[in-house]
């Protein structure tokens, strides 16, 4: 449970994770540790104060909007689908699937008249029609060519990859049988990236919302019995599509009703486009896709205390409404991508408990909306960069368990709420612990003993 994250986001606007953290205020020593940390504990003065400030601001604040970007359309285009039922109630039947064709059902020549010469013409043959008004190979194609407008060919042609799988699932299992030409900017695409998504993740050996084995009715309701998975409820003024629906991955219901996720529900062009994956302790792994940044309408991206592993793909910073970049607790390694501090409406970046490398580079500073930081525990390397005083709106910083050196930039130090005047930074923890500091840290609410 976020507790500490939902008390974050009713305040700023967004979310934290109430992950382990430095405890007591300055001069208070703790133990570093570079193994692996299993919980998430919330201790000390410091931080619990914070909290209770927070909470007290979410009293004023009231809940969270961003600016409508969009430009609004007239009517409101809904989900194809109604909701599959996993409440008890009569068994739902999925829309037939049209039977595969034969193809080789050509008119038989007729035949020849012995008292002529000249045979009868044989008439031409027809592929048979299927849904959408398309033959089977026409629907199978456009669905390919709508796949390679996010997606590299050479990847589609592997059939071992997560986008294969995830395009032979939408034109031969997906019960949905969603049509190429289907409206809106949301439809066809995003079913294709959340389908990669889920084989990418490690789908099929998650703790729950796993897709049946077969898509048959009475698998089907098992496999919705077994996904209780709903996201974190943040105090967003718009509607939302799916925000508690609860079915299976790949069932044959709108994506927006499978569990863990939510799409907007406003009326205009964002209807029915992805707006949360929210993910905590539910067994996921694999990698990241790249093609998730394609989700264009996307605020909230959770993958909390798994072991997905790889790099953060550089696309990520083309992510233009995404607010929470939560993946703590995960295997990710390699640097953080200069990209991910393109993300100008981003406020809360976590990535804490991983085995991130590296320098942080000094475009940190462009993050001037982020009020919330949480690096620790990596294996970060360098100084901590002067451009980190550019973050004004910051609350909450840790760099504690990382191999950074070298001194706090005073640019850093004037953004504390001790100051006169006073900034917002209230947390700020390092490996500042005397008598040998990794980092020489003077304005530290708090530090850690180095190794």
């Amino acid at each position: 449970m976020r507790i500490g994250a939902l008390t974050l986001a009713l305040a700023l606007g967004l979310s934290c994770s109430s992950n382990a953290v430095v405890s007591g205020s300055k001069g208070v020593s703790v133990t570093k540790k570079r193994t692996r940390r299993t919980n998430k504990r919330v201790h000390g003065s410091d931080y619990t104060e914070d909290i209770e400030f927070w909470t007290r601001m979410t009293q004023q604040m009231g809940s969270l909007s961003m600016p409508d970007r969009p430009t609004p359309r007239p009517t409101r285009r809904t989900p194809d689908v109604t909701p599959f039922p996993t409440d008890p109630g009569p068994v739902f039947t999925p829309s037939p699937v049209s039977p595969s064709p034969t193809y080789n059902n050509v008119t038989p020549s007729p035949t020849l008249d012995p008292t002529t010469s000249e045979p009868t013409s044989e008439e031409p043959t027809q592929s048979p029609v299927g849904v959408c008004g398309l033959t089977l190979e026409d629907r199978a194609e456009q669905l390919r060519q709508l796949a390679l407008t996010v997606t590299d060919e050479s990847i589609l042609n592997d059939s071992s990859s997560a986008q294969a799988k995830a395009l032979d699932w939408l034109i031969n299992e997906d019960g949905l049988q969603l049509c190429p030409s289907d409206d809106g900017p949301c439809e066809a695409v995003q079913r294709y990236l959340m389908a990669s998504f889920y084989y990418a993740a490690g789908g099929g050996t998650w703790d729950q919302c796993n897709a049946p084995e077969e898509f048959t009715p009475a698998q089907i309701v098992q496999a919705n019995a077994a996904c209780e998975r709903i996201v974190t409820a943040f105090p967003v003024s718009n509607p939302r599509i799916g925000d508690e629906s609860t079915n299976a991955w790949l069932t044959p219901v709108n994506e927006c009703e499978w569990g863990g996720v939510a799409c907007w529900g406003t009326n205009d062009n964002r209807n029915g486009c992805m707006d949360q994956i929210d993910f905590e302790q539910d067994g996921l792994s694999g990698s990241l896709i790249p093609e998730m940044n394609n989700l264009s309408e996307l605020r909230f991206f959770i993958l909390e205390q798994g072991t997905i592993a790889g790099q953060i793909p550089s696309d990520y910073g083309l992510f233009e409404k995404l607010l929470i970049f939560d993946m703590d607790f995960n295997d990710l390694t390699g640097p953080i991508p200069d990209e991910l501090f393109n993300m100008d409406m981003l406020q809360q970046l976590d990535l804490n408990d991983n085995n991130l490398s590296g320098p942080l580079s000094t475009n940190i500073g462009n993050l001037k909306t982020l009020t919330f930081l949480q690096l620790d525990h990596n294996e970060l390397s360098g100084s901590i960069p002067s451009e980190m005083g550019e973050l004004t709106n910051l609350r909450i910083g840790f760099f504690n368990d990382n191999d950074l050196t070298g001194v706090m930039p005073p640019e850093v130090c004037a953004n504390r709420n001790n100051t006169s005047p006073p900034g917002l930074l209230g947390t700020l923890v390092t490996d500042c612990s005397p008598p040998n500091p990794e980092v020489d840290c003077p304005c530290c609410s708090s530090c850690n003993v180095p190794n």
